[in-house]
């Protein structure tokens, strides 16, 4: 298939997952440079009446993390063209799913004439694939190895606020996804969002080198697999008896343990709630 210069895709990505990471991958993969318009809050609130669970800056700050994206910018109205006025992309694409005929049929013939072609992404329900980076081994060449294990369900600016962080004091960001028997062993409860989708979230972050599937919280287990010479925590875990234990363990083997600031007011708890007053 021809491949453009600057594409463009508008949506609200609202709590971020697998199948806003595959459509914007796919779109990535015909041009070489992508913008991405995010829906403000006040836009989306005006044309499906209701409030989006997560707030324009932090969607817009998780989408503009993905590394196949170029440019977020906000879209605050359905008019395409204008933007086009602005950025001059050479293709539009679109989510089928959310595309009706008449809607196509619409944008084919406002862009036909300034050269502009339309194609449709095909919707992803259902995803079944490993995560982009999970056998990738580490340059030894990185003197700063950085490993952060965690849940991270229902993605949310609080995961991308710790990673960013971890990937400025490493050179190389090894992150492991806790399984979801893992998961439910010491949570007592399933993860909303599946492993594998968990986890093709995190490997499609720009700051994320490495990504792994881990079925134990044990990091000495884990420095034994990817050899990672500074471990990343969030600072909420300051005082915990497990992390007290890891943090002597980690220093007998010279690994150090850095503990990151924790983004207050953000959860997955606090998310999934929010999602079942809808």
């Amino acid at each position: 298939m021809k491949k453009y210069k600057t594409g463009y895709i508008t949506g609200t990505f609202d709590m971020f997952n697998v199948g806003h990471l595959i459509i914007l991958k796919q779109s990535k993969e015909l041009c070489d440079y992508l913008i991405v318009g995010v829906f403000t809050d006040e836009f989306v609130e005006h044309d499906k009446h209701k409030t989006p669970i997560i707030p324009y800056t932090d969607r817009a700050r998780i989408v503009q993390a993905v590394s196949y994206v170029d440019l977020v910018i906000p879209q605050q109205n359905k008019d395409k063209f204008a933007t086009w006025q602005s950025f001059h992309f050479d293709v539009m694409f679109v989510d089928s799913d959310h595309q009706e005929k008449y809607q196509w049929e619409e944008l084919e013939q406002q862009f036909a004439p300034v050269g502009v072609d339309i194609i449709k992404i095909p919707h992803t329900d259902v995803v079944d694939s490993s995560p982009l980076r999970e056998e990738v081994t580490p340059k030894r060449n990185h003197e700063i190895i950085g490993y952060t294990q965690g849940t991270f369900d229902l993605f949310h600016i609080g995961h991308l606020n710790l990673l960013e962080h971890a990937k400025e004091l490493c050179d190389y960001l090894i992150v492991g996804v806790n399984n979801d028997a893992l998961v439910e062993d010491y949570k007592h409860k399933r993860p909303v969002v599946g492993e594998r989708e968990r986890a093709e979230v995190l490997s499609g972050m720009s700051v994320v080198d490495e990504c792994h599937i881990m079925t134990t919280l044990n990091k000495m287990d884990a420095y034994s697999k990817y050899h990672f010479n500074t471990i990343f925590i969030g600072d909420d875990w300051k005082g915990n008896p497990r992390w007290e234990q890891t943090k002597l363990e980690m220093d007998n083997i010279g690994v150090k343990l850095v503990f990151l600031p924790h983004t207050n007011g953000i959860s997955t708890t606090a998310i999934s709630k929010a999602i079942n007053h809808i």
